[in-house]
C-alpha cells in the first residue's frame, strides 16, 4: 500500500490497519483467529510490549501524580483559609469547582480512550494526540463561557470587586479549556511510556500554584486564589503541548510494526457511554460541593467543601490507580481475569489503611484550617467510612473500561455518583443555617453519601459472584469479563 506523494515502489510507512486486526493475525495465547473478530480490546502480541514498564509502576506513578494534585489542592485551600474570611474561600471554591466541571465533562471520557489505543497506536500517535487535545480545548472554552453566562456570580469572583465581568468571563473560559486537557496530558504519557513524567509535571505545578496563592491570595482576596490556578494552568498547558509535541513524535518512530488506529465506530462505541458516564463523575467530584455552597451557604459550605477535597484526594488516587489497567490489558488481553483478580487485591490494601489514617486524623487536620471546619470533622469520617466501600465501585469501574464494555460501566457509573448529587439536593436546608452547627446541618449530606455507596458496592459484589457463578464451567484462562 502506498500514499498518494510516496516514491513507487516504496512502502507505506503508516498503513491503515483496522483496528484490533493486525494485517497477518497469527494465533496468540488462547486466542484464535475468530477471538479477533469478537474482542472488543486490541489484539497484539506480547512481543510488542516486551521493554513496557511495569503495569503496577504505572499505576503507582499516575496515583501518585493525581494524589500530589489533590493534596497541594488541599493544602492551598488550607493556605486560603488562613488568609481569607471563610466566605470569601467559598465563593473562590464555587469558581475552582465549577471550572474544574466543565473540564471534567468537556473532556468526553478521550483520556481514557487514548490510555487504551496508544499504547498499539504505533505511527498514529501524533494525530491520534493532537485530534483529541484540538477537540477538547475549544468545547471546554465554549461551555465555559456558556456556564458563567448563566451563573454571572462565577465571573464577578473571578473579575475581582472592580473588574469587568468580560475579563471574569475570559478567565474562566481560558481555566476550563487549560483544566480540560491538562488531566489528558497525565494519560498520554501514560499511555507512550512516561509514567513518572506525570508526577514531576504535577509536583512542579503544586509548588507554583501554592507560590502564586501566598502572593495574589494576600492581595486580591478570592480573586486572587482563581488567578492562582488560572495563570499555572495556561502556562503549563502551553508548555506541556510543544514537549508532546516531541515526545509523542518520538514514541511513534520507536513503535514496532506500522500501529492500528481505532475505527470511528470503535470510538463512538467507547466514548459515547464513557463520556456520558464522566459526566455523572465530574458532578460528583465538582457539582456536589457547589451545590452544598449554594444551598447551605459559604460558611457551612466551605467546611463541607475542605472535607470533601480531603475525600478526593483519595478517590482521585484510588481512580488514577485503575487507569493503567487499561494499557496493560491492551497489551495482553489473555490475562484479564489475572489482571483483575491482582488489581482488587492491589487498590484495598493499598487504599484501605489511608481511609483508615485519615478517619483517625479527620479532627485534628480539619483543626488545623480553623475551628469552622474543625465542626465537620464526623463528616469528613462518614465520607471516608463511604469510600471505604466505594473502592469495590472504582475498581469495577476500572476492570469494565479495561474490557471496553462502555455501557455496562456508564450503568454503574452514572448510577452510583448521581444518586449523590440527588441527595446533595434534596436534603432539607435550614432557612437560618447555625454557623455553629455546621456538622449537624451536614450530617445528612454525609450519610445519603454511605448510603448510595454501600448500595452500589452491594451491587458490584452480587454481580461479581453471578458472573463467576456463570463462568464456573468454563475453562481456565478464559478472558470473558462480561458485565451485565
Amino acid at each position: 500500500m502506498t500514499r498518494p506523494g510516496t516514491p513507487a515502489g516504496e512502502p507505506d510507512a503508516c498503513p491503515t490497519v483496522p483496528f484490533g486486526l493486525p494485517a497477518h493475525p497469527p494465533r496468540w495465547g488462547n486466542l484464535a483467529l475468530a477471538d479477533l473478530r469478537t474482542q472488543p480490546m486490541t489484539i497484539v502480541p506480547p512481543a510488542a510490549c516486551s521493554g513496557e514498564k511495569s503495569g503496577a509502576g504505572e499505576g503507582l506513578a499516575l496515583s501518585i501524580s493525581s494524589a500530589l494534585g489533590a493534596l497541594a489542592g488541599l493544602a492551598s485551600w488550607l493556605i486560603a483559609a488562613r488568609l481569607l474570611p471563610q466566605a470569601d474561600v467559598g465563593l473562590a471554591a464555587a469558581v475552582v469547582s465549577a471550572f474544574i466541571l466543565i473540564a471534567g465533562i468537556t473532556q468526553l471520557n478521550l483520556g481514557l480512550g487514548l490510555i487504551r489505543w496508544l499504547p498499539v497506536a504505533g505511527c498514529h500517535a501524533s494525530p491520534l494526540v493532537w485530534r483529541s487535545l484540538l477537540l477538547i480545548m475549544p468545547l471546554s472554552a465554549v461551555v465555559g463561557l456558556g456556564y458563567v453566562v448563566f451563573v454571572p456570580d462565577l465571573a464577578r469572583t473571578a473579575a475581582g470587586a472592580d473588574g469587568p465581568l468580560p475579563l471574569g468571563m475570559c478567565l474562566f473560559a481560558l481555566a476550563s479549556a487549560g483544566w480540560g486537557v491538562f488531566i489528558v496530558h497525565d494519560y498520554i504519557l501514560v499511555a507512550i511510556g512516561k509514567p513518572w513524567w506525570t508526577v514531576w509535571r504535577n509536583g512542579l505545578f503544586a509548588v507554583v500554584r501554592i507560590t502564586l496563592l501566598l502572593v495574589l491570595g494576600t492581595a486580591f482576596g478570592a480573586q486572587g486564589v482563581v488567578l492562582s490556578w488560572v495563570g499555572p494552568i495556561v502556562v503549563w498547558i502551553a508548555v506541556g503541548s510543544l514537549v508532546l509535541l516531541v515526545v509523542v513524535r518520538r514514541f511513534a518512530r520507536r513503535s514496532p510494526g506500522s500501529g492500528v488506529m481505532p475505527s470511528r465506530s470503535e470510538v463512538v462505541g467507547f466514548l459515547g457511554p464513557t463520556a456520558t458516564a464522566q459526566v455523572g463523575y465530574t458532578l460528583l467530584l465538582n457539582q456536589v460541593p457547589l451545590v452544598v455552597i449554594l444551598r447551605f451557604g459559604p460558611e457551612a459550605g466551605a467546611a463541607f467543601f475542605i472535607a470533601w477535597q480531603a475525600t478526593i484526594v483519595l478517590e482521585t488516587a484510588a481512580n488514577y490507580y485503575m487507569h493503567p489497567l487499561s494499557a496493560r490489558w491492551a497489551r495482553e488481553p489473555g490475562r484479564g481475569a489475572e489482571l483483575t483478580s491482582s488489581s482488587r487485591r492491589s487498590i484495598l490494601k493499598i487504599f484501605l489503611p489511608l481511609l483508615t489514617l485519615g478517619a483517625v486524623l479527620a479532627g485534628p487536620g480539619l483543626s488545623i484550617f480553623g475551628p469552622g471546619y474543625a465542626a465537620a470533622a464526623d463528616i469528613l469520617r462518614l465520607l471516608l467510612l463511604g469510600l471505604a466501600f466505594r473502592l469495590l465501585v472504582v475498581h469495577e469501574l476500572g476492570v469494565r473500561t479495561a474490557a471496553g464494555h462502555g455501557m455496562a460501566y456508564a450503568r454503574l457509573h452514572i448510577a452510583s455518583t448521581l444518586l449523590v448529587l440527588v441527595v446533595a439536593l434534596v436534603v432539607p436546608a435550614s432557612p437560618d443555617p447555625d454557623p455553629n452547627g455546621v456538622g449537624a446541618d451536614l450530617l445528612p449530606v454525609a450519610l445519603g453519601y454511605v448510603v448510595v455507596q454501600v448500595a452500589c458496592a452491594a451491587h458490584v459484589v452480587l454481580v461479581r459472584l453471578r458472573e463467576r457463578a456463570r463462568r464456573g464451567g468454563a475453562q481456565t484462562g478464559t478472558t470473558s469479563t462480561a458485565a451485565p
